[in-house]
Protein backbone atom coordinates (compact mmCIF):
# COMPACT_ATOMS: atom_id res chain seq x y z
CA UNK A 1 0.00 0.00 0.00
CA UNK A 2 2.66 2.56 0.92
CA UNK A 3 4.62 1.39 -2.51
CA UNK A 4 0.99 2.60 -4.82
CA UNK A 5 1.40 5.47 -2.70
CA UNK A 6 4.49 6.75 -3.13
CA UNK A 7 4.35 6.26 -6.75
CA UNK A 8 1.62 8.52 -7.52
CA UNK A 9 3.33 11.09 -5.50
CA UNK A 10 6.33 10.59 -7.58
CA UNK A 11 4.04 10.99 -10.58
CA UNK A 12 2.18 13.88 -9.35
CA UNK A 13 5.81 15.20 -8.78
CA UNK A 14 7.06 14.83 -11.74
CA UNK A 15 3.83 16.44 -13.43
CA UNK A 16 4.07 19.24 -11.70
CA UNK A 17 8.19 19.44 -12.54
CA UNK A 18 7.84 19.30 -16.05
CA UNK A 19 4.53 22.02 -16.13
CA UNK A 20 6.54 24.35 -13.93
CA UNK A 21 9.96 23.98 -16.37
CA UNK A 22 8.27 24.09 -20.00
CA UNK A 23 8.47 26.56 -22.34
CA UNK A 24 5.77 29.00 -22.36
CA UNK A 25 6.69 29.75 -26.05
CA UNK A 26 6.64 25.58 -27.07
CA UNK A 27 2.48 25.02 -26.00
CA UNK A 28 1.43 29.12 -27.32
CA UNK A 29 3.15 27.92 -30.77
CA UNK A 30 1.54 24.62 -30.20
CA UNK A 31 -2.15 25.96 -29.80
CA UNK A 32 -2.16 29.16 -31.36
CA UNK A 33 -4.01 28.01 -34.11
CA UNK A 34 -6.51 26.79 -32.39
CA UNK A 35 -7.79 30.45 -30.78
CA UNK A 36 -7.10 32.46 -33.94
CA UNK A 37 -8.86 35.02 -31.78
CA UNK A 38 -5.57 35.93 -29.56
CA UNK A 39 -2.30 36.62 -31.03
CA UNK A 40 0.58 36.34 -28.46
CA UNK A 41 3.96 37.93 -29.57
CA UNK A 42 7.63 37.33 -28.51
CA UNK A 43 6.59 34.57 -25.53
CA UNK A 44 9.66 34.07 -23.04
CA UNK A 45 9.84 32.17 -19.84
CA UNK A 46 7.72 29.02 -18.47
CA UNK A 47 4.18 27.82 -18.80
CA UNK A 48 3.94 28.39 -14.88
CA UNK A 49 5.43 31.95 -15.18
CA UNK A 50 6.48 34.13 -18.13
CA UNK A 51 6.02 36.95 -20.14
CA UNK A 52 4.75 38.56 -23.91
CA UNK A 53 5.62 41.62 -25.07
CA UNK A 54 2.20 41.97 -26.69
CA UNK A 55 -1.15 39.89 -26.64
CA UNK A 56 -3.63 41.08 -28.54
CA UNK A 57 -7.84 39.71 -28.78
CA UNK A 58 -9.47 40.24 -31.16
CA UNK A 59 -7.51 42.36 -33.07
CA UNK A 60 -9.21 45.15 -31.14
CA UNK A 61 -7.48 45.07 -27.37
CA UNK A 62 -4.23 45.41 -27.23
CA UNK A 63 -1.82 44.39 -23.93
CA UNK A 64 1.64 45.23 -23.58
CA UNK A 65 4.47 44.00 -21.40
CA UNK A 66 1.78 40.75 -20.13
CA UNK A 67 3.25 38.92 -17.04
CA UNK A 68 1.83 35.86 -15.80
CA UNK A 69 2.16 33.65 -12.74
CA UNK A 70 -0.19 30.41 -12.47
CA UNK A 71 -2.46 29.90 -9.62
CA UNK A 72 -1.69 26.37 -7.75
CA UNK A 73 -4.84 26.01 -5.84
CA UNK A 74 -6.83 26.36 -8.90
CA UNK A 75 -5.38 23.62 -10.62
CA UNK A 76 -6.83 21.29 -8.19
CA UNK A 77 -10.37 22.18 -9.06
CA UNK A 78 -10.13 22.33 -12.86
CA UNK A 79 -9.70 25.98 -13.22
CA UNK A 80 -6.97 27.57 -15.19
CA UNK A 81 -5.99 30.56 -13.62
CA UNK A 82 -3.50 33.38 -13.77
CA UNK A 83 -2.25 36.18 -12.11
CA UNK A 84 -1.78 39.07 -14.52
CA UNK A 85 0.14 42.49 -14.79
CA UNK A 86 -0.08 44.16 -17.78
CA UNK A 87 -0.19 47.82 -19.84
CA UNK A 88 -3.40 48.55 -21.75
CA UNK A 89 -3.74 51.89 -23.37
CA UNK A 90 -0.26 53.05 -21.86
CA UNK A 91 -2.67 52.07 -18.22
CA UNK A 92 -1.38 49.79 -15.80
CA UNK A 93 -4.00 46.97 -15.39
CA UNK A 94 -3.33 44.14 -13.12
CA UNK A 95 -5.54 41.30 -11.52
CA UNK A 96 -6.70 37.53 -11.07
CA UNK A 97 -8.54 35.80 -14.15
CA UNK A 98 -9.73 32.10 -14.17
CA UNK A 99 -11.98 29.87 -16.02
CA UNK A 100 -13.44 27.06 -15.60
CA UNK A 101 -14.92 23.75 -16.63
CA UNK A 102 -18.58 26.02 -16.89
CA UNK A 103 -16.52 28.45 -19.17
CA UNK A 104 -17.21 31.59 -16.86
CA UNK A 105 -15.03 33.53 -16.42
CA UNK A 106 -14.04 35.04 -12.89
CA UNK A 107 -11.60 37.59 -12.53
CA UNK A 108 -10.67 39.09 -9.04
CA UNK A 109 -8.84 42.07 -7.56
CA UNK A 110 -8.63 44.01 -10.99
CA UNK A 111 -7.22 47.34 -10.82
CA UNK A 112 -6.51 49.51 -12.84
CA UNK A 113 -5.63 53.67 -12.97
CA UNK A 114 -6.61 56.18 -16.46
CA UNK A 115 -7.63 59.76 -17.17
CA UNK A 116 -11.26 60.36 -17.05
CA UNK A 117 -10.96 60.74 -21.13
CA UNK A 118 -9.16 57.83 -21.93
CA UNK A 119 -11.86 56.22 -20.07
CA UNK A 120 -15.03 58.01 -21.65
CA UNK A 121 -13.16 56.92 -25.59
CA UNK A 122 -13.13 53.32 -24.20
CA UNK A 123 -17.07 53.61 -23.53
CA UNK A 124 -18.01 55.98 -25.89
CA UNK A 125 -20.40 57.37 -24.21
CA UNK A 126 -21.99 60.75 -24.65
CA UNK A 127 -21.18 62.75 -21.87
CA UNK A 128 -19.89 65.82 -23.43
CA UNK A 129 -15.76 66.46 -22.52
CA UNK A 130 -14.56 64.95 -18.88
CA UNK A 131 -11.53 65.28 -16.96
CA UNK A 132 -10.02 64.08 -13.69
CA UNK A 133 -8.20 60.64 -12.94
CA UNK A 134 -10.31 57.34 -12.44
CA UNK A 135 -9.22 54.93 -10.31
CA UNK A 136 -10.81 50.95 -10.94
CA UNK A 137 -10.62 48.48 -8.25
CA UNK A 138 -13.43 45.23 -8.92
CA UNK A 139 -13.48 42.85 -6.22
CA UNK A 140 -14.60 40.46 -8.06
CA UNK A 141 -16.07 40.33 -12.11
CA UNK A 142 -17.53 37.16 -13.17
CA UNK A 143 -18.87 36.50 -17.32
CA UNK A 144 -20.45 34.35 -19.55
CA UNK A 145 -19.95 34.96 -23.14
CA UNK A 146 -23.84 36.35 -24.53
CA UNK A 147 -24.61 37.54 -20.93
CA UNK A 148 -23.92 40.30 -18.44
CA UNK A 149 -21.31 40.30 -16.40
CA UNK A 150 -21.67 40.51 -12.44
CA UNK A 151 -19.56 43.64 -11.06
CA UNK A 152 -18.60 44.56 -7.40
CA UNK A 153 -15.71 47.23 -6.41
CA UNK A 154 -15.17 50.75 -6.10
CA UNK A 155 -14.63 53.08 -8.86
CA UNK A 156 -13.17 56.74 -7.74
CA UNK A 157 -13.22 59.38 -9.67
CA UNK A 158 -10.62 62.07 -8.36
CA UNK A 159 -11.18 66.03 -9.36
CA UNK A 160 -14.18 64.99 -11.73
CA UNK A 161 -15.41 67.48 -14.55
CA UNK A 162 -17.82 67.14 -17.13
CA UNK A 163 -18.63 70.31 -19.87
CA UNK A 164 -21.49 70.19 -21.43
CA UNK A 165 -22.90 73.88 -21.92
CA UNK A 166 -20.80 75.38 -18.72
CA UNK A 167 -17.94 73.23 -16.61
CA UNK A 168 -18.83 71.32 -13.89
CA UNK A 169 -16.49 70.83 -10.95
CA UNK A 170 -17.85 67.52 -9.80
CA UNK A 171 -15.34 66.96 -7.06
CA UNK A 172 -14.41 63.71 -5.85
CA UNK A 173 -16.62 60.84 -7.37
CA UNK A 174 -17.27 57.46 -5.45
CA UNK A 175 -19.06 54.66 -7.53
CA UNK A 176 -19.55 51.44 -5.23
CA UNK A 177 -20.77 48.48 -7.19
CA UNK A 178 -22.57 45.34 -6.30
CA UNK A 179 -24.28 42.39 -7.35
CA UNK A 180 -27.59 40.81 -6.65
CA UNK A 181 -29.90 38.26 -7.42
CA UNK A 182 -31.82 40.55 -10.03
CA UNK A 183 -29.33 42.89 -11.13
CA UNK A 184 -25.80 42.02 -11.82
CA UNK A 185 -24.34 45.53 -11.63
CA UNK A 186 -25.87 47.81 -8.87
CA UNK A 187 -23.97 51.09 -8.28
CA UNK A 188 -24.49 53.63 -5.45
CA UNK A 189 -22.91 57.05 -6.52
CA UNK A 190 -21.71 59.98 -4.33
CA UNK A 191 -19.70 62.74 -4.05
CA UNK A 192 -17.58 65.36 -2.13
CA UNK A 193 -16.58 68.58 -2.84
CA UNK A 194 -17.06 70.15 -5.95
CA UNK A 195 -19.75 72.60 -7.31
CA UNK A 196 -22.62 69.96 -6.32
CA UNK A 197 -23.66 67.50 -3.75
CA UNK A 198 -24.52 64.48 -5.99
CA UNK A 199 -26.46 61.13 -4.67
CA UNK A 200 -27.84 58.35 -6.80
CA UNK A 201 -28.09 55.14 -7.88
CA UNK A 202 -28.01 53.21 -11.21
CA UNK A 203 -29.03 49.06 -11.85
CA UNK A 204 -28.73 46.98 -14.71
CA UNK A 205 -30.60 43.62 -15.47
CA UNK A 206 -29.35 40.92 -16.94
CA UNK A 207 -31.90 41.75 -20.24
CA UNK A 208 -29.67 44.79 -20.97
CA UNK A 209 -32.10 46.77 -18.94
CA UNK A 210 -31.04 49.92 -16.90
CA UNK A 211 -31.87 52.74 -14.74
CA UNK A 212 -30.54 55.91 -13.67
CA UNK A 213 -31.85 58.32 -10.77
CA UNK A 214 -29.57 60.76 -9.90
CA UNK A 215 -30.23 63.90 -7.51
CA UNK A 216 -27.73 67.13 -8.13
CA UNK A 217 -28.03 69.75 -5.56
CA UNK A 218 -26.25 72.75 -6.63
CA UNK A 219 -24.08 74.58 -3.19
CA UNK A 220 -22.62 78.06 -2.80
CA UNK A 221 -19.84 76.99 -5.27
CA UNK A 222 -21.83 76.74 -8.51
CA UNK A 223 -22.42 79.55 -10.33
CA UNK A 224 -25.46 80.90 -12.09
CA UNK A 225 -24.71 79.32 -15.67
CA UNK A 226 -24.09 76.18 -14.31
CA UNK A 227 -27.61 76.32 -12.92
CA UNK A 228 -29.22 76.86 -16.27
CA UNK A 229 -27.05 74.35 -17.84
CA UNK A 230 -28.42 71.41 -15.61
CA UNK A 231 -31.86 72.70 -16.57
CA UNK A 232 -31.36 71.48 -19.81
CA UNK A 233 -31.11 67.67 -19.12
CA UNK A 234 -32.46 67.55 -15.12
CA UNK A 235 -35.58 68.27 -13.51
CA UNK A 236 -35.39 71.35 -11.15
CA UNK A 237 -37.12 70.58 -8.02
CA UNK A 238 -38.71 73.10 -5.53
CA UNK A 239 -35.97 72.47 -3.03
CA UNK A 240 -33.19 74.05 -5.65
CA UNK A 241 -32.08 70.19 -6.46
CA UNK A 242 -32.42 69.22 -10.21
CA UNK A 243 -33.10 65.49 -10.59
CA UNK A 244 -32.28 62.80 -13.74
CA UNK A 245 -34.21 59.98 -14.11
CA UNK A 246 -33.56 57.43 -17.04
CA UNK A 247 -34.15 53.88 -18.46
CA UNK A 248 -33.54 52.14 -21.51
CA UNK A 249 -31.86 49.06 -22.81
CA UNK A 250 -27.66 48.66 -23.34
CA UNK A 251 -28.77 48.19 -26.96
CA UNK A 252 -30.02 51.80 -27.63
CA UNK A 253 -26.18 52.66 -26.49
CA UNK A 254 -24.97 49.84 -28.98
CA UNK A 255 -23.36 48.03 -26.17
CA UNK A 256 -25.55 44.80 -27.10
Amino acid sequence: MKSKYYLIIGILALTLFLVINIPAALVINKFKNQIPQINIQNVSGTLWQGSAQQVTVQSRYVFKNVSWSICIAHLLIAEACVELDTMYNKNPLSGQISIGLNKIVQSKNITTTMSAQALSQMVTLPMGEVAGDVSINLATLDWQQGSIPSVSGIINWDKASITIAETAQLGDITITLSESEDNPINAQISNQNGQLAIVGSAALKTTGNYSLDLTLTPNNKATSNLKNSLSLFAKPQGSGSFIIKNNGNLKQLGFM
